[in-house]
């Protein structure tokens, strides 16, 4: 009974996308019967943005790195709530029409999307209604209403375009928030923590969800460096359309979308490139496995466990990508070898066999010429621990690497509890020596409280 009181005490509560999708449509739903009682302020005005808005959902795009963009709707949604006149009339709607009308607009996108086999990360809406929410919250219920109002009605356009650009800034900066708490409070991704020994666990390691404040901070850091080349994009352009739609009308919409689908359709060559990139060295990954060099499955399981452990202490993820990447490659070098190694397992042999190997395979992947950071990566992994590096990028990546390396070699793909119990212990033979001891400790976490991947 106790237990299964513990199982549904731990998978009652929503996760933190679907909580926050929740309140998205929630404040979606309340501005819509606000507006609905009210009724629509300009129609003409909702309708022209709630169109681009959709359009903008409708062709939206995926980044690397699993980040979802659609420049041209971030841009209508902020100018909607951003712009004080259209066609010389003052504007007359509230912040509730802007979120009523973004949430609507951004479903509409999303269906299409949908519709296409194309899915946004979970909490993708609440991203949205809440980053414009937040901007039209700010701007229409406490500037406009304030002493600033005056200055936007005076047509002085460098202050009124700053302080257009400072509200555009401080949603695309929640925006940005949102998206770190959302991928560290990701199911799956959530890190894993000391619980002390047990009957249970003998190494006094299990997995249990905690964010932490490290965390979020490594997380919208990344982000914002992420979609630093975007986010000026969509603030000029918004701004752009807010004050130049006092004279030109709802016109600008079509003459700004144009700009702003050309930088789209770039990001999206972009995503495509970096697709194919990362196909190709999943490829070129199992070589070694068809030349019989290494265990069938060995690569992709290093990099699976590679991966946890970077998530688990933290790493961000730029470093990610390149720990993934040196992970799929760090047997590339025994291509070179006359003598196969048995079993490909480079932890067997003598440390100056195995650091050959690796340079050799550091050699072979610097020759791509862009590649430069995963190449230095396995020219490391054979190094000893050295605790004044230890927090190098490159020097931490190739720990990670060594360490998820060492225990496939020793267990594969086997499910013998006391065979990776044995594996874990020869590791942490090594620990402070051979081995970074906070990688050891989250293998050692990771591996308790998981099953081993399959080959």
């Amino acid at each position: 009974m106790t237990g299964s009181s513990e199982h549904a005490r731990l998978h009652l509560p929503l996760s933190a996308p679907t909580l926050l999708t929740s309140i998205a449509l929630v404040v979606t739903g309340a501005a819509l019967l606000e507006t609905l009682l009210r009724g629509v302020a300009q129609p003409g005005v909702a309708a022209a943005f709630g169109v681009t808005i959709a359009l903008g959902e409708a062709i939206r795009i995926a980044l690397p790195l699993g980040r979802d963009s659609a420049p041209l709707s971030s841009t209508a949604a902020l100018a909607f709530a951003l712009s004080v006149a259209v066609n010389g009339q003052r504007t007359t709607y509230g912040a509730a029409e802007v979120i009523a009308v973004t949430g609507l607009a951004v479903l509409c996108g999303m269906a299409v999307q949908a519709y296409a086999g194309r899915h946004p990360r979970p909490g993708y809406l609440a991203r949205r209604v809440l980053a414009t929410g937040f901007a039209a919250v700010v701007f229409r219920d406490w500037i406009l209403p304030g002493p600033a109002s005056g200055l936007l009605d005076r047509h002085t356009m460098p202050a009124s375009g700053a302080l257009l650009a400072a509200v555009a800034l401080a949603a695309l900066f929640v925006d940005n928030l949102l998206v770190s708490v959302l991928a560290r409070l990701e199911p799956g991704r959530a890190p894993l923590v000391d619980t002390g020994p047990s009957r249970r666990d003998p190494v006094g390691l299990t997995a249990r969800p905690r964010p932490t404040a490290r965390r979020m901070l490594l997380a919208f850091r990344e982000d914002c460096m992420a979609t630093a080349w975007v986010c000026p994009t969509v603030i000029l352009f918004a701004v752009a359309i807010a004050l130049t739609a006092r004279s030109l009308g709802l016109w600008v919409l079509p003459i700004a979308a144009a700009p702003i689908l050309v930088v789209q359709r770039s990001l999206r060559r972009y995503a495509q490139i970096s697709a194919t990139y990362q196909q190709t060295i999943r490829a070129l990954s199992r070589v070694t496995e068809l030349a019989d060099y290494t265990e069938p499955g060995h690569a992709r399981r290093v990099c699976h466990l590679a991966l946890a452990i970077g998530r688990d202490i933290s790493l961000p993820d730029t470093q990610l990508l390149d720990l993934e990447y040196a992970a799929l490659l760090h047997d590339i070098g025994q291509l070179s070898l006359t003598d196969p190694i048995p079993g490909g397992a480079t932890v067997l042999i003598a440390r100056e066999r195995a650091a050959s190997v690796a340079s050799l395979g550091a050699d072979v992947v610097r020759q791509t010429g862009v590649l430069d950071r995963v190449a230095d990566i396995l020219e490391c992994q054979w190094r000893p621990f050295s605790p004044q590096r230890a927090d190098e990028p490159v020097l931490l990546a190739a720990a990670i690497i060594r360490a998820a390396n060492a225990y496939d070699d020793l267990v594969g793909g086997a499910l013998d509890p006391d065979r990776r119990l044995a594996a874990l212990r020869r590791i942490r033979l090594g620990m402070a020596t051979e081995y970074d001891p906070r990688v050891v400790e989250s293998l050692t976490r990771i591996v308790e409280s998981t099953q081993p991947y399959p080959g």
